[in-house]
């Protein structure tokens, strides 16, 4: 069964880990601001001297009366940029550090990706430069003719625009602290399934040839458009054994060849390793990143389950929109684009059992958040048996994650009618799935 298209996902080969790590960040944008600032302030001098400052006092365009005013200006100007950049910073570091402490601190991974907050500290930078630069350029002692007043003039522009730009952007940063926001994003970035695959039949396979790990660390991604052209001329399955997020050891295989090669470098830079999870490894890092925010929520510091019950019906979205990369039990999945090349852990099942189980572990002691969970179960159940895609072995999967919740929640369940409340919950769930499939779920331990 063929996945759908992905709008975001782990990063392809090690050359997109280091472009990842170059660019997203607080300091690559602003140092590239500071240079063009540098550009720009050169080439309006050069224009004033050029006749810019003789044009505008022609059309009676001066923005200022006398050079010393102009000098005045931008050295006001200067100071006021240099205490906006001081105060975004500032304002940025308390925000991101209070939502990390309730949110989770991974968040700042994609924080960090923030376009707005980029730009803006990027657009403060810009200003100060050009500022700075008009001051020192001014002579408070000169003709008015000699002042470049063109200069004078692009400060003042972008003393409005900065106030401006502070002002949405602080309005931004606040809104990081409201949580349903951060959930939403995450789960609209997961709808994307990383790598498009299909269903080959299992067989035991001799492999002649072992890729290890030169290092410890978590896959950032499978390039295997990259590994396809590279073994466009090599014979026989390859597996891919380390799916993207998950973590390795020195010496771990990363691939296995039935038939071996001659260079394993280029190979090997196919599977770059980060020392730490992170958002470029794509719906995996998100799908369990929902599940984090979901279990900070429930524990004793924060207590909100009301934030838990946002992300159990995000994860629900997020299920559904990944039915697709469903790969039957006695399969295993493929890349689509070359069936040879196995990708064991990089279907449903892979991508959503471990987390499924860590949200169990933290929503069993919560009734509200478990009943929440089971219906939204059903409702994917039913989703994907109106949609035509419901494989028996996909719906006994689901059915078995609900299951394994009910039985764990009533089992914590201290009050008599949360047990009940569970039971009747996962009863229906059973009784409907046993409609729509002819078969029966797993019956609770504890009723």
């Amino acid at each position: 069964m063929v996945s759908h298209t992905s709008h975001s996902g782990p990063l392809r080969g090690l050359g997109g880990w280091f472009l990842h790590r170059l660019t997203v960040n607080y300091w690559s944008l602003p140092v590239a601001a500071v240079i063009l600032a540098l550009i720009v302030g050169f080439g309006m001098l050069q224009a004033d001297r050029a006749g810019l400052t003789a044009w505008i006092l022609a059309n009676d365009l001066s923005p200022v009366a006398t050079s010393d005013t102009a000098r005045d200006f931008a050295g006001v100007a200067s100071g006021v940029d240099a205490a906006f950049v001081s105060l975004y910073f500032s304002i940025t570091l308390i925000v991101l550090s209070l939502a990390a402490g309730n949110l989770g601190v991974r968040l700042i991974d994609r924080w960090l990706t923030k376009r707005l907050v980029r730009i803006s500290i990027s657009g403060l930078s810009f200003s100060f430069i050009v500022s700075l630069m008009a001051m020192l350029s001014i002579d408070p002692d000169a003709e008015l003719i000699d002042t470049p007043l063109g200069f004078v003039a692009l400060v003042m522009a972008l003393q409005a625009v900065n106030i401006a730009m502070l002002a949405v952007s602080l309005h931004d940063l606040g809104r990081t602290m409201f949580v349903d926001t951060s959930i939403d994003r995450l789960a609209r970035d997961a709808k994307g399934t990383p790598v498009q695959v299909v269903a080959r039949p299992s067989a035991d396979i001799a492999f002649a040839q072992t890729i290890r790990a030169p290092r410890a660390g978590y896959v950032e991604g499978n390039d295997l458009s990259r590994a396809q052209k590279l073994l466009s001329d090599h014979q026989g399955t390859v597996r891919f054994c380390a799916a993207p997020g998950q973590h390795v050891l020195e010496g771990q295989p990363l691939m296995l060849l039935e038939n071996p090669v001659d260079d394993l470098a280029p190979l090997l830079r196919c599977v770059p390793i980060g020392p730490y999870r992170s958002d470029s490894q794509g719906t995996v890092f998100q799908v369990r990143l929902l599940v984090e925010i979901a279990a900070r929520a429930l524990s004793p510091a924060i207590n909100d389950f009301y934030t838990a019950l946002a992300v159990a019906d995000n994860l629900a979205v997020t299920m559904a929109n990944q039915s697709a990369i469903w790969i039957p039990d006695e399969c295993v999945p493929a890349y689509r684009d070359e069936p040879r090349f196995e990708l064991p852990g990089q279907d449903f099942r892979g991508l959503f059992e471990d987390p499924m189980n860590a949200f169990r572990q933290a929503a069993s002691a919560y009734p509200s958040v478990t009943i929440r969970m089971i219906n939204n179960y059903k409702r994917l159940i039913v989703s994907l048996n109106e949609d035509e895609k419901l494989d028996p072995g996909h719906g006994r999967f689901v059915a078995d994650l609900a299951c394994e919740l009910a039985d764990h929640a009533c089992e914590v369940a201290e009050y008599d009618g949360d047990r009940e409340d569970i039971r009747k919950t996962y009863q229906e769930l059973a009784e409907m799935f046993a409609r729509l499939t002819g078969s029966e779920a797993r019956r609770l331990a504890s009723a």
